[in-house]
């Protein structure tokens, strides 16, 4: 191995088996070392060239890579590969998928690996044949890091202590500037009155409690810049694994003679100390019956409207008083209508602008006559209100328009919404009195107005301006007929016939949601069926990408609202989140709120009614496990029935954990346990001058002690057939054999990375054609840059971090980015195979919990978590309520 290492340049990369260059000592991976099986064969590295590279290249590894966000998926990043160049020294820049990184210049900058991910590589002779066949694959083993723990106590990191378990802890950086108390109810009546900070509900008794959070060795002694208390990485294994594994637990080569004495001088303190420690006699004991720690909460609050209309009956303070009004109310017919003067004639007579029930108990004679009336869309923008002019204009194109249609009337919104305690309700009818027409006409023109845009004079740009406006989205979906007319002001003779198939790509070319437009006309054309789901989302897309004139805050749902069959009566109090959630919660939407909440945003700012997922997954990909059961204030909701489980930060505990019976590993255990006591009859033998025997039992005792390192392996390891489950979190990153050192007190390659539990995950296919995940921190220079980012106190308050996620049920870590540390995650949907796990951060102040980020579960999650009754849920903090300063320093 060592003749290997000297030839290839020293380390070698964990997963390809290529020569690497060194992390740089201040990494969390700098002592991660890895060594190879004796029965190994080499693996052959080949220059890359990648496509744009002059430099030709005869052979190519074949590999497979996949990340957390899907198969083949375009990334943006830069990587290096090495072109036949030696180690350490940089080759060609390729945009493309995740590979491993590397240093080109240790002294100044991290660069990527030299090595490319390399599931198997196929060298073949001159008969075609695999060259190494034969051999097994090589792999790699990573050594757990030196924690320091304790040691931070005499550091001079500034620390505090409590009289409680995990002592020292770190005041918070920064605090809230609300100074103000609140009060709290928890699940067992108890009431708390505390000032605003981080808190999260305990798992046990339900009790608020501060949040403390254990961090990586370097977050904990750099400058403070959270929130919340911090503290240090602690080992909780028990005394007896840690002085098992302690004779194999560290960075050695299985082939240097070396490190294999360093076990056996191991072996025999180690021994002395198994002696003593192996007498334990107390049982373990799952805890929660070796579930999931539970989310202790019961939602005390009330909200402004209920699912369930009985509970709306009892109208208290923040309920709405429109809550009940769910019914359907489409108008049959238009209050009022423009009435031709000499119908018959196409000569402009005037109008007479007449209430339709007048004319009907007129006309009631004549049942063949029937309401046919003509549709006149305009823009406010082109035609102001407040202008005589351009109304008189406005009214004599209509009078045009409709003549030329050959009907008795029309309907235009500036001269027939004439009851002003009825228009609010009328502006969000004007859907059915559209439905209710026998054609529409457009009718466009340039402004007058001094700060206004529209000064064009031709038809096509009027009409893209006309496009532009909110309101008239519906109105061209829901027209009658195949074509419009479009009537320009400057031009009257010469009206321009648009087909509605063709509509969407001249006069929405520019509007970046052409496509979209055009799948809603052939929707309502009949030519194309969308689900009621999708039906939702496309409208929702449009509809706000589009400007309007605010009447209330809900005026893009209140158009949508048109165009469903089930509206809730308008809430002038409304925020826009309010106003969709009580639109959806009326219409069967296929759940479409219960469906966005396990969304993953794929930013911060993303606002509620962009559906964009973080996972390329689209609404209709997910099936929801839960139900929104209430609408509450501040844009939040009640849940109902979602699985959910708290996230353990203060620290790890020691799980209890089964391996099936196995006589091999009960005799392993046994041996170590009881070989110093043959030492010692052995020396007391040969204390007594009875010299043989003592001899002998000498003997045995020193076979024993050389093959201890083999017994610990195999009394500690095999397969787990039961486990505590529990969810651990700590902020930063650490590889996966550190964190199984400190739960479990060794590294038995049980914990491993999760394949697509975040967009951080990554994963490769080995060649056995399985998914492997694999560590972000040393597959992805992207991570790599945030996780160094995060050792010096980079992100502040409100901005993203770091945090690693173990999940011992299916022994699994998963590497995530949020805000704040998330004290609980709900699953409320199903995708893709897993189930989207909603991880949230609890505000105690209103009893929310709110989305920090969207993890994949195994669906194996299920069998071990609780389901929770009504909780209120929040998409995002208002940050407006948590505004921050940094803390004042206290002498400690």
């Amino acid at each position: 191995m060592d003749e290997y290492k000297a030839r290839h340049g020293g380390a070698i990369d964990p997963r390809t088996g290529l020569p690497m260059s060194p992390s740089p000592a201040a990494s969390p991976g700098s002592s991660v070392q890895p060594y190879y099986a004796a029965n190994a064969s080499p693996v052959i590295q080949q220059a890359y060239s990648s496509p744009t590279s002059p430099q030709p290249v005869q052979q190519q590894p074949q590999y497979t890579y996949y990340n957390g966000q899907g198969q083949g998926q375009q990334q943006n990043n830069t990587y290096y590969y090495n072109n036949g160049s030696q180690p350490g020294q940089a080759g060609h820049q390729e945009k493309g998928g995740f590979m491993s990184p590397v240093a080109a210049d240790s002294e100044s900058q991290v660069q990527v690996q030299s090595a490319v991910l390399v599931a198997t590589h196929h060298s073949q002779d001159s008969t075609g044949h695999n060259k190494n066949d034969s051999g097994p694959t090589r792999t790699a083993k990573v050594f757990p890091i030196n924690l320091k723990s304790w040691k931070h106590i005499f550091s001079g990191t500034p620390t505090e202590y409590r009289f409680e378990p995990y002592h020292h802890w770190q005041r918070p950086g920064y605090v809230y500037q609300d100074v103000n108390n609140y009060r709290h109810r928890d699940s067992a009546g108890r009431v708390m009155v505390r000032p605003r900070s981080d808190r999260y509900l305990h798992h046990q008794d339900g009790r608020l409690r501060n949040l403390i959070v254990q961090c990586t060795d370097d977050i904990f002694a750099a400058p403070g810049n959270a929130t919340w208390k911090r503290t240090y990485i602690r080992k909780v294994s028990p005394w007896k694994a840690r002085a098992a594994t302690w004779v194999i637990d560290f960075s050695y080569d299985p082939e240097s003679w070396n490190d294999w004495g360093v076990m056996v001088l191991r072996a025999f303190p180690a021994a002395i100390a198994m002696s003593f420690c192996f007498w334990d006699l107390t049982e373990a004991k799952f805890e929660n019956s070796g579930w999931y720690a539970p989310v202790n909460y019961t939602f005390w609050g009330t909200a402004k409207v209920w699912g369930n209309r009985l509970e709306n009956k009892n109208l208290g303070v923040g309920v709405s008083e429109l809550a009940n009004n769910h019914q359907i109310y489409h108008v049959l017919k238009p209050r009022h209508l423009c009435f031709l003067n000499k119908p018959e004639s196409d000569q402009p007579y005037g109008i007479t602008v007449r209430a339709v029930d007048e004319w009907e108990f007129e006309e009631k004679g004549d049942r063949q006559r029937n309401l046919d009336y003509l549709f006149v869309a305009f823009s406010g923008e082109q035609f102001p209100n407040n202008s005589p002019e351009h109304m008189m204009a406005l009214i004599q194109m209509a009078e045009h328009a409709c003549r030329e249609a050959k009907l008795p009337a029309f309907w235009i919104s500036s001269h027939c919404m004439l009851e002003t305690t009825e228009n609010q309700v009328d502006v969000y009818r004007i859907a059915d009195i559209l439905r209710g027409a026998q054609k529409m006409a457009i009718v466009v023109g340039p402004s007058t107005k001094a700060d206004s845009a529209y000064t064009a004079t031709d038809t096509d740009t009027l009409i893209r301006q006309w496009g532009n406006r909110m309101w008239t989205f519906p109105e061209v979906l829901l027209c009658p007929g195949h074509s419009i007319r479009v009537y320009n002001r400057a031009q009257p003779s010469s009206p321009m016939t648009i087909t509605k198939n063709q509509f969407a790509g001249r006069v929405w070319a520019d509007s970046g949601d052409v496509e979209l437009s055009s799948q809603l006309i052939d929707h309502y054309n009949g030519t194309l069926s969308l689900s009621r789901l999708e039906l939702a989302v496309l409208l929702l897309k449009c509809l706000f990408a589009r400007k309007t004139h605010t009447w209330f805050d809900g005026d893009h749902s209140y158009a949508l609202m048109g165009l469903l069959r089930l509206r809730p009566q308008i809430d002038s109090t409304d925020t826009p989140f309010q106003a969709f959630a009580r639109i959806s919660l009326a219409n069967d939407s296929d759940s479409l709120l219960e469906r966005a909440i396990s969304i993953l945003p794929v930013s911060q700012t993303q606002s509620f009614h962009d559906f964009s997922d973080a996972y390329q997954s689209e609404l209709w990909d997910i099936s929801p496990t839960c139900q929104v059961a209430a609408i509450c204030d501040n844009d939040t909701v009640v849940i109902d029935g979602a699985h959910g489980a708290t996230i353990h930060w203060d620290a790890f505990y020691f799980l209890t954990y089964t391996t099936g019976l196995s006589w091999k590993r009960w005799g392993a255990t046994k041996l170590m346990e009881y070989q110093f006591i043959l030492f010692v009859v052995g020396i007391s033998l040969c204390a007594s001058r009875q010299v043989a025997p003592g001899i002998i039992l000498i003997l045995v005792y020193l076979a024993l002690w050389l093959a201890t390192p083999n017994l610990v392996r195999l009394s500690l390891g095999g397969k787990l057939t039961g486990v505590q489950a529990a969810l651990f979190g700590f902020e930063g990153y650490l590889n996966a054999p550190t964190v199984e050192r400190a739960i479990f007190g060794g590294n038995f390659d049980r914990l491993g990375w999760s394949t697509n539990g975040s967009p951080l995950s990554c994963s490769y296919i080995n060649e056995f054609g399985e998914r492997v995940g694999v560590d972000p921190y040393s597959s992805d220079v992207n991570v790599r840059n945030k996780v160094e980012k995060a050792k010096h106190g980079g992100a502040l308050p409100g901005q993203m971090r770091i945090f690693t996620l173990v999940d011992t049920y299916n022994m699994q870590m998963t590497l995530f980015e949020a805000e704040r540390p998330p004290s609980c995650v709900f699953l409320c949907g199903a995708e893709g195979g897993m189930r989207r796990a909603v991880a949230c951060s609890y505000d105690f102040t209103t009893q929310t919990m709110y989305r920090e980020t969207v993890l994949r579960m195994p669906t194996t999650s299920l069998n071990r978590m609780d389901r929770v009754a009504r909780f209120r849920f929040g998409l995002r903090r208002p940050e407006e309520k948590y505004a921050v300063r940094p803390a004042v320093a206290t002498p400690v």
